[in-house]
């Protein structure tokens, strides 16, 4: 009987273990329950009105709970914060995929795309044309804005009375020789208009002065006169050599005024608002008119003037002299000129 009982008996050490066990199990669920946090729903939030290539975008993280919020803004950037919001800044536009991890546990994924970076134009600058001074009539000639400030344009070329273009480049053949007056309207402001003179030549006309043959001067027939009782040959001393011809002397030819490149006239006027110079050292091209007209900056005015407005503005003030010469073509002379002066920007683009 006391043997049979025996083999049901459970040992005592096996009872303490399993005891311990259940125990320790208890321990530990219990901690992980007291440390455990309830994964709540969590949104990124973000602003569109930033969403540019070097503009600052100001990420959140809507949740109730969290105490550190890791950060991927999908362009190789990480951080990690306490607080629900960050900034990050993009340096190139493209698509991006943000991703916030809440205490290691809560997770929210959002695309956003960057835009690329709009250019910013100043369209307070005057404008330039880039044209020729001379050309031939029913030749096309090209005229050009070269600023880079204007966003729209209305050319008028002098011969119809009205706009002729509206494109930032725009060709032109003059029918008729002269000097034309060409205008330039940018970004439909009145204050930004520049003026340019371009001298047309009638090319046929010039051909054919060329090739006309010079007249031989017609020489005055020779009359004799024969007495009725001529006591000498009348015939041989009427009919004798023509007396020789006195030849003019060669009238002294205008000297022309000397040649001078766009460039090198910007280096001069550089230099008089440098005030190494003075409006008498303009003389020779000028042909001593220093009252000729001059647009500077869309406005007229002689060019002793233009060299007095210089001398004021000083030279480190002015980036950049644009001149447009018009000359006779026959002397040389400049008879005209449009100056537009570039000023240098000061402190904060000022």
């Amino acid at each position: 009987m006391n043997k049979r009982r025996s083999i049901f008996r459970i040992d005592e050490q096996v009872f303490f273990t399993m005891a311990a066990v259940c125990v320790l199990s208890l321990i530990i669920f219990g901690f992980r329950m007291a440390t455990h946090h309830v994964c709540t729903p969590v949104k990124i939030q973000f602003g569109d009105d930033s969403m540019i290539a070097g503009n600052m975008v100001r990420f959140r993280a809507e949740s109730s709970t969290g105490n550190l919020f890791s950060w991927n803004f999908g362009d190789g950037n990480t951080i990690d914060e306490e607080s629900t919001t960050t900034n990050h800044t993009y340096k190139n536009p493209g698509k991006y995929t943000v991703t916030v991890l809440v205490d290691g546990e809560c997770l929210d994924i959002q695309n956003i795309f960057i835009n690329e970076a709009p250019l910013i134009v100043n369209t307070n600058l005057q404008p330039v044309i880039a044209a020729p001074d001379t050309a031939y009539t029913n030749q096309l000639i090209r005229f050009s804005d070269i600023s880079a400030s204007s966003v729209s344009w209305e050319w008028s070329f002098g011969e119809t009375g009205g706009p002729d273009a509206f494109t930032k480049s725009a060709s032109y053949s003059y029918a008729q020789p002269g000097v034309k007056k060409v205008f330039l309207k940018v970004n439909n402001r009145p204050d930004l208009v520049v003026v340019h003179f371009i001298y047309i030549i009638d090319k046929e006309a010039q051909e054919k002065l060329k090739e006309k043959p010079k007249k031989e001067p017609s020489r005055a027939p020779v009359i004799v006169y024969v007495p009725s009782k001529p006591s000498v040959d009348p015939i041989g001393n009427q009919i004798a050599q023509p007396p020789p011809k006195q030849e003019k002397e060669p009238e002294p030819k205008k000297a022309k005024a000397p040649d001078i490149s766009h460039e090198d006239m910007e280096s001069m006027l550089k230099q008089v608002s440098a005030g190494s110079k003075i409006a008498n050292d303009f003389s020779a091209y000028l042909c001593g008119n220093l009252s000729m007209p001059v647009f500077y900056n869309g406005n007229a005015m002689p060019f002793n003037k233009l060299c007095e407005s210089l001398i004021e503005l000083k030279e480190k003030k002015i980036k950049k002299i644009t001149v447009g010469i018009t000359r006779n073509g026959v002397t040389g002379c400049i008879e005209s000129m449009t100056v537009s002066v570039e000023k240098k920007k000061g402190f904060l683009g000022l």
